[in-house]
């Protein structure tokens, strides 16, 4: 007879949130009322997720806020049954280890009967990482449950019908995990202390104020800062590399680790245009512009879903022939912001320095690398990701391989953007280029725009 006790898993991946969560919600409806029904809240920093070249630090030192938030969240719930959780534990518990490695780990301790998680997205990595994780749970005789994410189809030939369902996703009621009910699987300190592996390293431990901070309830003050204040600025400022910093939403890295879910946004955002004037949000009058840029993310990243392959290789391949010789020289200038075009410049500085750019300049950095210099957007592409706090799979490959030409068709041209033309429209007085070349302070305006 099996004397392990059961207990039931929440892995939390891309969805560091505990609001609308439908995988803690289900785990714990199940558990409901029964007292030996335990749970764990499990989070793993993975070797080989962290050692992909799309990641860098700055990615998981805002996942490890996020995961700091969340468990000073949970100290304060009060749980169904107190008597069996040390109040000095963790209620997420955070491995350094693959996450087989823990999966397998902890069934020789207790007996794992359901895995619950959201569907995610992601790279090749992620992705050999998810297929692993199902072969271990049908070897194991363990139920993988996972629930669908920000209305991300899965397993579907063609887009037909996506405007529509992600319509009522957005529309459906927000699940409401009742955190109360939580029955919390007991991890002892010295096993935990064996089994966890390394320390987290402690660059990911100091805050960076250049940064957005990590976190769920940040994602919801920056929402809640947007609605009320800065979306009157939205339209005006989105194509503006200095403005935009205030004027846009910011809630990119939020939506992207899953601080925040697109439900939450979009019916937030609903509710604030019905409010009557001085909101911020009625007085642009449903503006369609923010929430179709929402509906965007997710359907980019359903159609990386379709074709993971463009991780890799160019969607349309008639462009694998256009031989591209690798520049070193060029690269490394386009990265460290010492092209001599000004506006390229202090993009590719300011993005290093806080993990932030606007969709234009993103575009026009991208362009300007496999355009101009002529590079492969595969390395430009790494680089990029490395650097973007807000870092999504889906969106950012799509983009990459559209603003290179790579998706180029009868109905999708080429753009080739000015990098001249877009710093006198975008920053005609050179105060952002002035700001993050500060060797151009003296620069007359009427030169401050050219290479």
């Amino acid at each position: 007879m099996d004397k392990r006790p059961g207990i039931d898993i929440v892995w939390f991946k891309r969805d560091l949130r505990l609001r609308d969560h439908a995988p803690l919600q289900a785990a714990l409806e199940t558990g409901r009322g029964l007292a030996d029904r335990r749970l764990l809240l499990l989070y793993c920093f993975e070797p080989s997720v962290m050692a992909d070249p799309n990641y860098d630090d700055r990615h998981w030192r805002f996942v490890h806020e996020s995961l700091v938030d969340l468990n000073k969240q949970l100290s304060r719930v009060v749980v169904a049954n107190t008597t069996t959780r040390d109040t000095g534990a963790p209620a997420i518990w955070v491995f350094q280890r693959e996450v087989v490695d823990v999966l397998t780990a902890l069934q020789t301790r207790f007996a794992i009967q359901t895995i619950y998680s959201h569907q995610e997205t992601g790279l090749k990595v992620t992705y050999d990482r998810d297929k692993a994780v199902a072969r271990f749970c049908r070897e194991q005789g363990i139920t993988w449950s996972e629930c669908q994410s920000n209305g991300v189809r899965r397993g579907l030939k063609s887009s037909a019908g996506w405007q529509r369902d992600w319509l009522q996703t957005m529309q459906a009621e927000q699940h409401q995990p009742a955190l109360t009910q939580w029955h919390p699987a007991p991890l002892p300190a010295d096993w935990f202390a064996a089994e966890r592996g390394p320390d987290l390293p402690a660059s990911w431990q100091v805050a960076n104020p250049l940064f957005q901070p990590g976190g769920e309830r940040n994602g919801h003050r920056y929402l809640t800062s947007f609605l009320d204040e800065r979306i009157r600025f939205y339209e005006a400022s989105i194509s503006k590399p200095l403005e935009s910093r205030r004027g846009c939403s910011r809630l990119s890295p939020y939506l992207a680790w899953g601080c925040l879910s697109a439900r939450q946004v979009y019916q937030q955002y609903s509710y604030a245009l019905q409010q009557p004037e001085p909101s911020a949000a009625g007085q642009i009058h449903g503006s369609t512009l923010f929430v179709n840029r929402l509906r965007l993310q997710s359907y980019f990243t359903e159609l990386f879903e379709r074709n993971e392959r463009i991780e890799f290789v160019n969607k349309n391949p008639d462009f694998d022939r256009i031989e591209k010789q690798v520049n070193t020289d060029q690269l490394t200038a386009w990265q460290d912001g010492q092209t001599g075009y000004p506006l390229i410049d202090a993009c590719m500085r300011c993005l290093r320095q806080t993990g932030y750019l606007n969709f234009r300049m993103r575009a026009l950095v991208t362009s300007f690398l496999t355009h101009h210099l002529f590079q492969h957007w595969q390395a430009g592409g790494w680089h990029l990701a490395r650097q973007f706090t807000d870092f999504e799979p889906g969106i950012h490959y799509s983009q990459l391989q559209l603003q290179s030409g790579i998706l180029a068709s009868d109905r999708q041209p080429v753009r080739i953007y000015n990098p001249v033309k877009q710093s006198k429209e975008h920053d005609p007085d050179g105060v952002f280029v002035r700001q993050w070349l500060p060797e151009l302070a003296a620069c007359p305006t009427a030169y401050i725009h050219e290479p």
